[in-house]
């Protein structure tokens, strides 16, 4: 999205988009706290992972409801679209950093949400993922982790071991490899350890997966 559209587009914005429901609170930003980790994304080298920002509730860590998304300098105004994972998405423009607009999210009232970044896969799963995804995800995934840390990351960080695969919903039962093995869910995730596939292996979920995260290894 470029400057011209942004600024038109907040001409037309009425007093209706500032209405605030009395049950709903404000998480308050400015764009450049955004952009400044966004910008990795359009880089090479990890074409089917992202980072990607969420608010997490600070009692149980579960992603909060975002209702709403704005943007805002002055008069000039636009909404936000809000993915059905809850991703805090805005456009990554250069023209946008300049503008360094105030960027709001709107979360249900009476709740602490913290701000968190993630590196999640850029593809809907759906109920399955297979053991050459996983092993195409890991390496982008290693790139980008290793491009938020700096140049002397890779010296400690281990290398990413697998996925994290996250459900909307309570998961009763456990995911079930090929070997007869099992991965327990826990807090609605599951990993998913690539050393434990078998070549071209799937594994299908219980249910949808809303995201697809790095597993990194403790202690290694």
């Amino acid at each position: 999205m470029k400057l011209t559209h942004w600024l038109l587009a907040g001409m037309f914005a009425t007093a209706s988009v500032y209405a605030q429901d009395a049950s709903a609170q404000n998480i308050e930003m400015r764009y450049s706290s955004l952009y400044g980790k966004l910008k990795q994304n359009v880089k090479e080298g990890h074409e089917d992972v992202r980072i990607a920002f969420f608010l997490l509730n600070q009692e149980d860590g579960n992603v909060c409801t975002v209702h709403k998304g704005s943007m805002r300098k002055e008069k000039h105004y636009e909404e936000l679209v809000i993915p059905e994972n809850n991703e805090l998405v805005v456009p990554i423009d250069s023209n946008l950093r300049q503008a360094n607009p105030d960027v709001t999210f709107v979360i249900d009232d009476g709740i602490t949400c913290d701000l968190s970044m993630q590196v999640i896969a850029n593809k809907d799963y759906g109920q399955s993922i297979n053991q050459a995804e996983i092993a195409t995800l890991a390496p982008q995934m290693d790139k980008l982790l290793s491009d938020l840390g700096g140049m002397f990351s890779s010296w400690f960080m281990p290398e990413v071991g697998g996925v994290v695969v996250h459900f909307a919903n309570d998961v009763s039962e456990p995911i079930r490899l090929s070997g007869g093995k099992t991965i327990s869910v826990k807090d609605n995730k599951a990993v998913i350890k690539l050393a434990e596939l078998t070549e071209g292996e799937e594994v299908k979920f219980p249910q949808r997966a809303v995201k697809v995260t790095p597993w990194i290894p403790q202690g290694s």
